[in-house]
């Protein structure tokens, strides 16, 4: 196969050596590669090609013409350096039709390597001079001799290049180093395993990787790593997973018969199917004597605060109490306000418990979150605060959990073992990448909308057309309705983007002077921002003009229009957060997408919001879109959080990876037998910092 080791002669380079101890680097270039995050010598293994070059066609050296970029094969039958200006050295080669001088200027290094008899492949420009084929600087591969075994390389690697490093120099630094950094790579799981799912060893990987000689080394070595960098992952995440289940104890909840029946009794209506069968899920969960960790993810409006509610009446039911976090204190009032109309006719006492909570009222909060007399605290990162001490808490809902830090989720878990937890999330993903970011939690979906609600027509236009936009939403408010205009600054700003100030002053004195404009940003008092989005709410402000503070956690049915300013300004989830401010009431409601160009073509966001209404479909194009990001832990330096996130969407992958790593933490829950050593070594290396924090989410 191509890219089988070969033993050398030259010493190792120790992983973990500086990477301008390589062959070839230095002090100059070293800090060249340092820019580019290669900070040892092993990093030079993950710093990949991120493209690969196929080799010209063979053409004979008696039908080359002047001008054309070709490739020639032959042996090379005699070479000279000519030191006066322009300095250069010469090589002549031979095939069985001619003869072609190969000059290179200023690469007296060139000696070194061509020298007669060897053969190689010249690719680069061809020109005449007095009659006989030349070619300035051409690539050089060395080819196998005649009659040998050896396999010509037909695809060569491309590196990610900076203005100090050319991916030809560094082609030419990783075919010196790699060879002696091979050897000292080594295997994690048994070769069985690896035959079983189609793999091979990871030192060919990465050999292929680098040198792969054709297209299917390249896909056989990057499926092999990929796999590799997934059984990391789930087996840090599983062993964290197994530690809360085997080793951390929770109370039982009731979740039997007659407390169902009492939930229920506080809802006006149904439950869809959906929120149903995710319900069976936490009753299962509820009753088990360790803790739950379950992600609930849904589309927005499609209900998942009614499963949380069902959770924590469950925790209530058994004289504990339960908390809900929050990202934001728009969000934590919202959700105090939707609680509360469930809870009217109970005994359940709630409270809001934000850094706006002061004085006499944050003392009597606390007061009775410590005494257990308030069951039900609603708030947000405030709670995780020292001074807030439950007396008994025994469920706890993070909603919108990727907008909480991983260090913030731990510290809830950490003070109150035992807990269970619940987080929810409206920006849904693929099946595949939920093992990769949740792989430690129990994921349930959400996937139908309560009945009635509207599809939200979803328009994109561009700027030019804004005079016709806002008649519109003049419409709509003479007919009763109201509205929502985003916008990206809240003041005037470099970038030369509309503000949140500007747009409400200019609507104000224009086009809805005899209406009642609001303005919102994150900028205000806590009070004042309150007091505005209780106006709106109750109907005494028409069109409220706001930045993304609204993302979430706003819920005015009769608000039918929504309007982005700079749309393709924004990311897709949060564009599709945003409209589902509207299309909560019986009336048909629109999101209009305002966005600058030169052409009424959208950009690819906008189109595919106008093309999608689910979050499922919205969160598969963006993936597509923007990538992967860091999906676990802290990013370790020279390398990404994940070397082929791409490959997280492969359905054989990361299953696979998963399968095997559950079976290693069953056999081996800590990892501590010999045959598990290397993979111990590298979880310590990789995660040591990250893995205890590796919890919700």
């Amino acid at each position: 196969m191509a890219g089988e080791s070969s033993e050398v002669a030259e010493p190792l380079l120790p992983l973990d050596s500086p990477v301008q101890f390589a062959l070839g680097v230095g002090p100059k270039r070293a800090e060249a590669f340092r820019a580019m995050g290669v900070e040892t010598c092993g990093d030079l293994l993950h710093f990949f090609p991120r493209d690969y070059a196929q080799s010209q066609g063979q053409v004979p050296v008696q039908q080359l013409q002047s001008d054309q970029l070709a490739s020639i094969e032959g042996e090379i039958i005699q070479t000279r350096a000519i030191r006066r200006r322009p300095a250069r050295f010469e090589a002549l080669l031979e095939d069985p039709s001619g003869r072609c001088v190969l000059t290179w200027f200023n690469q007296m290094f060139m000696a070194e390597k061509l020298v007669p008899g060897v053969r190689v492949r010249a690719t680069g420009k061809v020109k005449f001079f007095n009659a006989r084929a030349q070619m300035l600087q051409p690539r050089i591969d060395f080819l196998a001799a005649p009659g040998s075994k050896g396999e010509t390389p037909d695809l060569k690697p491309i590196y990610p290049a900076s203005a100090d490093l050319s991916s030809r120099v560094i082609a030419l630094i990783m075919e010196k180093n790699i060879p002696l950094l091979l050897p000292q790579i080594r295997e994690w799981i048994a070769p069985e395993n690896l035959s079983a799912c189609r793999l091979i060893s990871r030192r060919q990987a990465y050999e292929l990787i680098h040198r792969p000689g054709a297209w299917k080394y390249v896909q056989r070595a990057r499926h092999t790593l990929a796999f590799h960098e997934f059984l990391l992952h789930q087996l840090a995440v599983g062993m964290k997973r197994h530690h809360q289940q085997q080793l951390q104890n929770a109370h039982p909840l009731r979740t039997d018969d007659m407390v169902d029946k009492r939930i229920r009794a506080l809802l006006p209506f149904s439950l869809t199917a959906a929120q149903e069968r995710v319900i069976v899920q936490l009753r299962h969960d509820l009753a088990a004597r360790h803790p739950m960790n379950r992600l609930v993810q849904g589309d927005v409006g499609s209900g998942k605060t009614v499963v949380a509610l069902y959770a924590m009446l469950s925790a209530v039911a058994a004289g504990a109490q339960a908390a809900l976090l929050a990202p934001t204190e728009v969000l934590a009032q919202q959700h105090l306000l939707s609680l509360e109309r469930f809870l009217g006719n109970s005994r359940v006492k709630t409270t809001l418990f934000t850094a706006a909570v002061a004085g006499a009222s944050r003392k009597k909060a606390l007061a009775g979150i410590q005494d257990g007399s308030i069951s039900l605290v609603i708030g947000t990162h405030a709670i995780l605060s020292d001074t807030v001490q439950f007396k008994n808490l025994a469920m706890l809902v993070v909603d919108e959990q990727h907008k909480f830090g991983v260090q913030q989720r731990a510290v809830m878990r950490g003070r109150y073992t035992g807990v269970h937890t619940l987080v929810m999330t409206a920006t849904p993903i693929p099946r595949t990448l939920a093992m990769a970011v949740f792989g430690d939690l129990d994921v349930s979906t959400i996937d139908e909308l309560p009945p009635g609600r509207q599809p939200i027509a979803t328009r994109a236009v561009t700027s030019a057309r804004r005079a016709e936009v806002y008649a519109y939403l003049l419409k709509q408010v003479q007919s009763g309705r109201q509205g929502y205009v985003v916008v990206p600054a809240i003041d005037e700003n470099a970038a030369e983007l509309l503000s949140a100030t500007r747009v409400f002053n200019d609507l104000r004195d224009g086009v809805m002077k005899s209406h009642r404009i609001g303005l919102l940003h994150g900028r205000m008092e806590v009070l004042e921002r309150r007091e505005i989005m209780e106006q709106f709410r109750a109907g005494r402000i028409d069109v409220l003009v706001a930045t993304t503070i609204i993302e979430v956690g706003v819920d005015v049915p009769n608000a039918t229009i929504m309007i982005i300013e700079h749309a393709e300004r924004f990311g897709l989830a949060q564009l599709h957060q945003l409209r589902g401010r509207v299309g909560r009431g019986i009336h048909q409601s629109a999101c209009i997408l305002l966005f600058d160009n030169q052409t009424p073509d959208p950009p690819p966001r906008l189109a595919a919001m106008i093309k999608y209404s689910s979050g499922f479909d919205i969160a598969q194009e963006d993936l597509k879109i923007r990538g992967m990001g860091e999906i676990v832990g802290e990013r370790q330096s020279g390398r990404p959080d994940l070397l082929f996130p791409d490959l997280l969407l492969d359905p054989f992958l990361l299953p696979a990876a998963r399968q095997q790593a559950l079976a290693i933490i069953q056999a081996d829950p800590h990892i501590l037998a010999p045959q598990h050593a290397e993979l111990r070594r590298e979880l310590a290396a990789r995660f040591q910092a990250s893995l205890p924090l590796a919890d919700v989410g």
